[in-house]
């Protein structure tokens, strides 16, 4: 509202005999006149420009600071709920060290809590190593699925032939090769030999395979606030214990890793991730260089009477290259999820937010930084090589020109993205495709249409990309402000409808998202102020120290936020957990709820959880 009608009416009304055409490589020359690249060099008009700096950074702080607080509340609100939370009542227990006395862990950690929280502990659980009983869980599970739907596979051939037919298959690969089976006979003879074998797993695991962690349950919910907050030992390394997570987030196979294990698996992962982002420049950088219209036809003359198609040279000038970048983004995320919980990480929303973090850090260094540097490389490189010196010179000209790209980089995402969105044409495909050849059962018709959750650790990054590219290019070529504003406008609008309507969330974390978005928010800002500070130098602005304060002011605007709100995101704040609940909790039910399904309850003996 502010900056768009000034800096554009500066801009254009700016006269000066000659502009220098940065943007030539997209077609878009006369954008040039709508950004500060039309701007006289040590014009008084950058003095505009600079104020419009200090009030892109005062509004974010007022928004930031505004939004901090109601998440805070909102999550206060959530937390004080008069329901009953199972992971409320519990606390995550990791390095126990091992007893010079002989006790088993169940033992010592019964007697470690029991004597320090007397009247409000309950019981514990403790870790131990799932692998073979899942193994054996799994393929019993899956034995009962298909022998449910061999059954109506039978059930259905009776309505042509009275006597039905049996379904049949091979025991071998695939089902393709070996032995020729009755369906039904068969996997209810295995379900039969499974059942015994996982209650013996069951019993073998609980015995024998105790690791060194556990969850400890306590009877109210402000000892489980406290107990998460508490040093427990003298030793950082011994009886670490932290808030638990919901049960069904929780990623088992971390749970044991040692402090030591964790920060060294932590730093390897951290170096991993770097490496990846330096070695992901090189291929963005020359997808960005290779797929403007100039360099095809360069590379690739066979394509030249295709590219004089004034139609298809108007669409592939402004989206070929945005697509090549987007479809070779969408093959990261994975592999930092992966990473994230190969660090040790305890639960899946804390793994969903370490991997989002990467991946924003990736994004924004790939494909913001490395599209200007790219681009601008590879155009002026034989320029660089008798000057290099020039290279400053000519990345902060190269700003203004790089605009039309991400113009069109963030019409493309709202313009396909949101459409392909509120169709999901491909999930639907993908139902029907299951529905028509997979499912058997009405349990299975379920299962291939229940929606995914939101998918936070690429949701959240990508849209602060685009936060990152508005904010940075809002001065330099204001023109960009109405596109990122209708992104983010019609993304309320559609992820509104989508997450009250068509995704069902997988875990809740209860707002401890937001620090990390806070934090990136305002990386994007201080990246903004260091672009802004270079180009004012290029522009050979005389003030340009004027902008100096800005970084500065970010830093302690962080440091505060940080201090003042943070520690509520860390932990459950006590008055929060104090509140009435309306109903005295079942703590067995609260207990059982975290009991793997591997190692259920039902098939457990009581005596036995409890050995």
């Amino acid at each position: 509202m502010v900056l768009l009608p000034l800096l554009l009416a500066l801009h254009a009304t700016e006269k000066i005999p000659r502009v220098v055409d940065s943007t030539g490589k997209n077609a878009f020359d006369d954008l040039d006149k709508l950004s500060m690249a039309h701007l006289k060099e040590r014009g008084h008009r950058l003095f505009a420009s600079a104020a419009t700096c200090y009030w892109v950074s005062i509004v974010t702080y007022y928004l930031l600071w505004k939004a901090y607080k109601h998440v805070s509340d909102l999550r206060a609100e959530a937390l004080m709920s008069a329901g009953i939370r199972a992971e409320q009542f519990a606390v995550l227990v990791r390095d126990i060290p091992s007893s010079s006395e002989g006790y088993s862990t169940k033992q010592q950690v019964d007697s470690f809590f029991r004597q320090i929280y007397p009247e409000t502990y309950y019981k514990s659980i403790v870790v131990t190593e799932n692998k073979a009983v899942c193994k054996i869980y799994e393929e019993l599970e899956d034995c009962k699925k298909k022998v449910a739907r061999a059954e109506i596979i039978y059930g259905n051939s009776k309505e042509v032939n009275p006597e039905g037919v049996r379904p049949t298959h091979r025991t071998g690969l695939l089902g393709l090769i070996g032995k020729k089976v009755d369906s039904i006979e068969y996997y209810n003879k295995k379900i039969t030999e499974l059942t015994p074998k996982l209650e013996a797993a069951q019993k073998v695991t609980l015995k024998d395979k105790q690791q060194r962690s556990a969850l400890v349950f306590f009877t109210n919910r402000v000892t489980a606030a406290a107990a998460a907050q508490s040093a427990h030992a003298r030793m950082i390394d011994t009886w670490t214990v932290i808030d638990a997570p919901e049960p069904r987030q929780l990623l088992w196979t971390n749970l044991h890793k040692t402090f030591y294990e964790r920060e060294v698996r932590q730093y390897v992962v951290y170096f991993i991730v770097f490496m990846t982002i330096c070695f992901y420049m090189i291929p963005i950088g020359l997808i960005s260089a290779f797929t403007t219209l100039p360099n095809l036809r360069k590379l690739l003359p066979f394509l030249k009477p295709i590219l004089d198609i004034t139609s298809v040279r108007t669409v592939l000038g402004a989206y070929l290259p945005q697509i090549a970048l987007i479809v070779f983004l969408a093959l990261l995320p994975k592999f930092l999820l992966f990473l994230s919980k190969a660090e040790g990480i305890p639960s899946q929303s804390h793994a969903e937010r370490a991997a989002s973090g990467k991946y924003f850090y990736f994004i924004v260094l790939n494909v913001f930084i490395g599209v200007t540097i790219g681009g601008t490389l590879f155009d002026s490189f034989k320029d660089i090589q008798k000057n290099p010196d020039s290279i400053t010179q000519k990345l902060a000209a190269s700003l203004p020109g790089n605009a039309t790209f991400f113009l069109t980089f963030v019409a493309l995402k709202f313009f396909v993205g949101y459409g392909l969105e509120l169709s999901r044409i491909v999930p639907l495909i993908i139902f029907h495709l299951k529905r028509k050849f997979l499912c058997k059962t009405e349990g299975d018709v379920k299962e291939a249409w229940l929606p995914s959750d939101l998918g936070y650790a690429t949701r959240i990054p990508n849209d602060m990309l685009i936060l990152t590219i508005t904010l940075c290019y809002s001065v330099i070529a204001p023109l960009i402000l109405p596109f990122g504003a209708v992104y983010f406008g019609l993304g309320w609008l559609v992820f509104r409808n989508q997450v009250l309507k068509v995704y069902v969330p997988k875990y809740e974390s209860y707002g401890k998202m937001w620090p990390h978005m806070h934090v990136r928010i305002l990386a994007a800002l201080l990246l903004f102020q260091a672009t802004m500070l270079g180009y004012f130098g290029v522009k050979q602005f005389l003030y340009t120290p004027i902008i100096f304060p800005l970084p500065i002011m970010t830093i302690i605007f962080s440091f505060v936020c940080s201090k003042k709100f943070y520690r509520f995101f860390q932990s459950t704040a006590l008055e929060v957990a104090s509140q009435e609940l309306k109903e005295t909790p079942n703590m067995e039910i609260v207990y059982n709820s975290f009991i793997p399904p591997c190692m259920n309850a039902d098939k457990v003996p009581e005596e036995q959880l409890n050995v």
